[in-house]
């Protein structure tokens, strides 16, 4: 897949079929018009493409370190992009020239002349150009003139509820995972490197892999997780704690998983750990004893939930 970082960069003397959006999570709303840009495609024989920004919209406008947390970080996008059948992604910056461009101007010189799109496909709410004056019914009435199909996608539902970025961090931040990844189309996720702790879990007999989380990328409730967790191509069944452990001092959140079946030591190895299910809330216990007492129960209906025997 063809990544372009930067609208000077583009260059490019083939025809495409792009979807629109920001596509933060990628979920069963974007899924949809990923899809229409590649049905459109095949349909008038040009290469499936994405049109979007590595940063929020919104960051521009907020103060310093309010920008908004991704649920998909910029990486994760690109490789959900790559798996969905996009050939090439315009993944440049949302700016000042991209914000104030009029709308007319987007679709030609963008649109039009740059990325030569004989297809376009977006969501319902989809907004462009200088005060988001743009919008699909803009898009549909110019693509006789210009020259390209329009496909505009209605939205996506989850019983009475509109499938969102905003609806997904909700259920996120609550810790209603269950929801979050039916509004995904998957588990959600969180990568890593793991780093030394303070062993804890190994005193105990339930050893973890440690992360810190990114300050740039949501993270669900504290609180007991079952999930799965991948290590290089293999993936194993494991129980995350997310939270601040504070039975045994005050730290900064991170996540901690016990995985099931690896006993090797993963320091400076990347991890990506898949969220299931919420288990329980972080609590904080009165003793040691006591918070060895849970995660005991909390292994054991780790291993319930996975249908894993205990070795």
């Amino acid at each position: 897949m063809k990544v372009y970082r930067s609208l000077a960069d583009i260059n490019i003397d083939f025809e495409t079929s792009v979807a629109l959006g920001n596509f933060d999570g990628v979920h069963i709303g974007h899924q949809k018009i990923l899809k229409s840009a590649i049905k459109l495609a095949a349909k008038l024989g040009v290469r499936p493409a994405c049109f979007t920004f590595s940063n929020h919209p919104r960051e521009l406008f907020g103060k310093t370190g309010s920008g908004v947390l991704f649920i998909a970080n910029d990486d994760e996008k690109l490789q959900l992009f790559e798996d969905a059948g996009i050939e090439v992604v315009f993944d440049v910056p949302f700016d000042e020239v991209t914000m104030n461009m009029l709308p007319e101007v987007f679709i030609k010189d963008i649109l039009c002349d740059k990325l030569k799109a004989k297809g376009v496909s977006c969501g319902f709410n989809y907004r462009f150009g200088t005060r988001a004056s743009g919008d699909d019914n803009l898009l549909l009435e110019l693509g006789s003139i210009y020259g390209y199909e329009t496909s505009i996608i209605p939205p996506v539902k989850v019983g009475s509820e509109i499938v969102s970025s905003t609806a997904i961090r909700k259920y996120i931040e609550a810790g209603d995972i269950t929801k979050a990844n039916e509004y995904l189309g998957r588990p959600f996720t969180i990568n890593g490197t793991v780093i030394r702790g303070n062993h804890i879990g190994s005193k105990i007999g339930f050893p973890t892999a440690n992360i810190e989380l990114s300050s740039t990328k949501i993270s669900p409730m504290n609180g007991v997780y079952f999930t799965r967790t991948s290590v290089g191509r293999s993936t194993f069944n494991s129980v995350s704690n997310v939270g601040n452990k504070p039975t045994i001092g005050d730290y900064n959140k991170s996540i901690e998983t016990h995985i099931f079946g690896v006993n090797e030591e993963l320091y400076g190895r990347e991890i990506k750990i898949e969220f299931l299910k919420l288990h329980r809330p972080e609590v904080k216990f009165k003793s040691i004893e006591l918070l060895t007492e849970h995660i005991a129960d909390d292994v054991e209906s780790a291993r319930r939930f996975h249908g894993v025997k205990e070795l």
